[in-house]
C-alpha cells in the first residue's frame, strides 16, 4: 500500500511523508520546507523508517528517528522526530482509507 501525509509543523514548516508499506514500512520519502544539516542526511532518516512495523506507535517511531539523528549528528530546523512519527502514522492511516475507497 501507499500513503501520504502533509502537515504544518508548529513554526510553520511543511512536512510531507510518502510511504510504501505492508506489515512493515518498505520505503519512505520525506519532503518539505524544513532544513537539515548535513543536507544529505535526509536519506539516513528515510532509511531508518524502513522495516518499522505497521503497528509501531508514534513514540517508537520518534525514538528510531531521534536515534539516527543523534548518531549522525543531524541538525534539523523546522521538523522533529515527533513530527515525522506523527506524519508516518497519518500516512499509514490515509493509505488504509484510500485503499478502502
Amino acid at each position: 500500500m501507499e500513503g501520504t501525509a502533509r502537515q504544518k509543523v508548529p513554526g510553520g514548516k511543511l512536512l510531507i511523508v510518502k510511504l510504501r508499506y505492508g506489515s512493515r514500512i518498505e520505503g519512505a520519502q520525506i519532503l518539505g520546507d524544513f532544513f537539515l544539516h548535513p543536507e544529505e542526511s535526509l536519506k539516513d532518516i528515510e532509511d531508518s523508517l524502513v522495516g518499522i512495523s505497521y503497528d509501531a506507535n508514534e513514540e517508537e517511531i520518534a525514538r528510531v528517528v531521534g536515534a539516527v539523528m543523534d548518531r549522525e549528528r543531524i541538525e534539523a530546523i523546522g521538523i522533529t522526530p515527533e513530527a515525522i512519527a506523527n506524519s508516518v502514522k497519518q500516512a499509514m492511516k490515509n493509505g488504509m482509507e484510500s485503499n478502502r475507497a
